[in-house]
């Protein structure tokens, strides 16, 4: 077939009236078109049947057979939003179609004739409407005196506004449409319909690569739409929203018409949000995405309207032109997605699964967990759908809640609850898919610490340890499915709470040392927790009178022991010399858990070390008699060295008392400290 035919509807655009999604494990309803896509997949209708219903769809919803229409009452049910593809499909097998059927498809999406038109103030537009409500009229009012409805001249505005933002963003025009229209300006339609507005693409543009040119259609008033928070109002905030979304889906037909529908849709919601940003129309969508994060990316349903976060999420972390600069990519080469990872990685190093899996951090923080550090208006957003949630333990292993998609998530929270020690997550992904995994440790519902756990490359697997899991508000963990446009499968995972390791120690000598001597210091660890651990026992100081040593030591539950060191001061010490001397351990169990024992240790004299040898022997017998009898020289280092008795004085009686103490078991000197 010509390429016009082919292409043509390739991205036709109607958005209805936005239906509240309800969150939870709720399930939506499917649309009419996903409906009828669903039964011709499964070969329940004919091509035919197929294209006549989608016909109906778009043009008469009423006239649809009471399977495909929406059901009154039915709050989880949405509204027709995602034709466009559908009816692309459609065209793609145009072949298969009956003569009467491709003439009814081709006449229902025919230009029309109106009544007036009226060129936009830049000259870039030229916007055809009617006035008559039987023929598509829009609403008449006039207060300026104009001569043209005041609808149809702010909808003007808002055209030569999304026109010139675009031009500011980097974006290459729509290729004109010759003169179809009237002349070469960019055509836009008012129609009486249910749908917010579409684009369609009519024939090849002028490029070499894939570019077409076309004109797309408004709502004749924009009433009865969802609100949105617009300055002017709900009905322009719709009409904003929707001029902008459909001219950049001519903008995006100048790149490529031939791109996948997901990547087309919510990349023209985003171009929403960028151009009239305080609309917020597209918070009518958000449910439907923070509802059910196990749902792709790249699933091509009305899902896709609200997966504009992620577009969103790349502007900010790393820069606007980078859209844009995918769509450049996509004109030549590789498709739209494949363009924006080669982009980020030659200008940033990232991969698009590394960014994916950030950006699923980033969608934890919204609403009451927003934090301020992601989304810019996470505070709006509603909070991602957290699937389990725990505070018993041990968790067994257990599925995932939720299978993810390629290219979707799904999260799981874990409460400390009474629960004291560390808690311990394990994580497998199915090997038949790639996966990341994050920790996300909240110490409140908005503060947050994110740490992305490192999985083995063969099987995905990976574990985690929270210590002192009772500090914390929640712990989620969540696995991102990172094959694109794969099937949900699970991750599995379990948690369990370690009973806290717990350590203590003491020194049981006390703090004071001979000055010529050394003394044995006994210092005591005990293992006070229900675990056995390992402990390291160290031992230091600054001044030498210590010799630094580390040991390790294997401690059962509740069980203790003393180690003993040698403190000698070194040679050159005087009396009331100090040093600080350390005594710590460390659990291996959990580092955090130690304890240090810093002591100020004081050299002191020894009564009865006449020469000062460290040691009360023999030779200090000597000395004293050799001093006493004989004019030997003084005990030392000072006179009192030798005041056996601690009276004030030298004289025999400390000498008796000296004999008896090495030859007859007497007393120590009574004022010596140890």
């Amino acid at each position: 077939m010509m390429r016009w035919a082919l292409t043509i509807l390739m991205a036709l655009m109607v958005m209805t009236a936005h239906t509240a999604i309800q969150s939870g494990d709720v399930q939506l309803s499917m649309t009419p078109i996903e409906t009828i896509e669903s039964d011709y997949l499964k070969g329940n209708i004919s091509p035919d049947e197929r294209a006549l219903h989608v016909i109906q769809a778009v043009k008469s919803p009423h006239e649809l057979p009471t399977r495909y229409r929406l059901q009154a009452g039915v709050a989880t049910q949405r509204a027709t939003r995602c034709v466009s593809m559908a009816l692309r499909d459609i065209v793609f097998d145009f072949e298969l179609l009956s003569t009467s059927t491709q003439t009814a498809f081709l006449s229902s999406l025919a230009r029309f004739e109106t009544d007036y038109t009226f060129d936009s103030p830049s000259g870039l537009f030229k916007l055809h409407y009617d006035l008559s409500p039987d023929t598509n009229g829009v609403p008449a009012l006039d207060a300026d005196s104009s001569g043209v409805p005041d609808f149809v001249e702010k909808c003007a505005a808002y055209c030569d506004s999304s026109h010139a933002r675009h031009i500011e963003l980097g974006y290459i025009p729509p290729p004109s449409d010759g003169v179809l229209g009237g002349d070469g300006k960019i055509d836009v339609y008012f129609q009486n319909m249910a749908p917010y507005g579409y684009a369609i693409p009519e024939g090849n543009g002028p490029q070499p690569w894939n570019d077409s040119y076309g004109y797309f259609v408004l709502n004749s008033d924009f009433l009865g739409f969802d609100p949105n928070d617009d300055p002017e109002g709900s009905q322009w905030g719709a009409a904003k929203v929707t001029i902008a979304h459909e001219f950049h889906h001519l903008v995006q037909y100048a790149y490529d018409s031939g791109e996948e529908r997901w990547s087309m849709e919510l990349d023209a919601v985003f171009i929403e949000e960028m151009i009239f940003d305080q609309t917020n129309d597209c918070y009518n969508y958000l449910d439907e995405f923070y509802s059910f994060p196990q749902k792709s990316l790249m699933e091509n349903s009305s899902h896709y309207y609200s997966c504009f976060p992620w577009e969103l999420y790349l502007a900010q972390k790393f820069d606007t032109s980078l859209i844009l600069a995918a769509w450049e990519g996509a004109r030549y080469g590789p498709m739209f997605f494949d363009a924006l990872g080669d982009s980020l990685l030659g200008r940033y190093g990232w991969t698009q699964d590394s960014a994916f899996a950030e950006f699923a951090v980033w969608n934890f923080c919204t609403n009451i967990r927003d934090d301020g550090l992601h989304h810019e208006e996470a505070a709006g957003y509603p909070e991602v759908n957290i699937g389990l949630s725990h505070s018993v333990y041990p968790v067994p292993l257990q599925n995932s809640p939720g299978y993810p998609s390629g290219y979707a998530t799904t999260y799981v929270q874990f409460f400390p609850g009474a629960n004291v020690g560390t808690l311990v997550l394990s994580f497998n992904g199915s090997d038949s898919r790639q996966w990341a995994a994050w920790v996300i440790l909240s110490t409140a519902e908005n503060i947050h610490q994110f740490v992305p756990l490192v999985l083995n490359p063969g099987n995905y697997q990976g574990s985690f340890e929270v210590p002192h899991f009772e500090d914390y508000y929640r712990v989620a963990l969540f696995g991102a499915n990172l094959t694109e446009y794969s099937d949900g499968v699970a991750y599995t995972y379990q948690a369990q709470v370690q009973p806290p390791y717990e350590l203590a120690s003491q020194l049981l000598t006390s703090p004071v040392v001979y000055a010529a001597g050394s003394r044995e210091y006994q210092y005591q660890i005990e293992n006070l927790a229900p675990l056995n651990d390992i402990v390291d026992v160290m031992v230091w100081d600054a001044s030498g009178w210590i010799t630094a040593d580390t040991i390790d030591h294997a401690l059962g539950p509740s069980e203790d022991t003393v180690y003993t060191f040698d403190v000698q001061p070194p040679f050159g010490t005087q009396l009331g010399d100090t040093a600080t001397l350390f005594f710590a351990i460390e659990s291996w169990g959990d580092s955090t858990e130690a304890d240090t024992q810093a002591v100020l240790v004081t050299a002191v004299l020894q009564h009865g070390d006449l020469d000062f040898s460290g040691a009360i022997d023999i030779s200090d017998l000597v000395y004293f008699v050799d001093y006493a009898f004989a004019g030997g020289p003084p005990p030392i280092p000072v006179l009192d060295a030798g005041d056996f008795l601690c009276d004030g004085g030298i004289d025999i009686s400390d000498l008796v008392e000296l004999v008896d103490y090495m030859f007859q078991g007497g007393n120590p000197p009574p004022c010596n400290p140890y």
